[in-house]
């Protein structure tokens, strides 16, 4: 046998061949068993709590409201001087 051949089924043949083995291997031993917690199942189970918001249908203190019909805001008079 050719000593390129022979590496080539080394590097490659023998990981599939030990993936495969492990894979039959999971497959007879059946589904892993889960554990199952001894406290009863209303404890379990939570109820949904629903937040509060109190500054949810208040508007931002980001500045002054304005609406599209309403006039044209005066400048700062600070700002006038410069």
């Amino acid at each position: 046998m050719d000593p390129i051949v022979l590496v080539i089924v080394i590097v490659v043949g023998i990981p599939l061949a030990v993936i495969w083995a492990l894979a039959k291997s999971a497959q007879l031993r059946g589904p892993a068993a889960r554990r199952e917690p001894r406290r009863p199942v209303g404890s379990l189970v939570t109820e949904a709590i629903p937040e509060e918001h109190p500054y949810e249908n208040e508007p931002e203190e980001s500045g002054p409201y304005y609406r599209i019909d309403s006039p044209p805001p005066e400048p700062d008079p600070v700002l006038r001087d410069r």
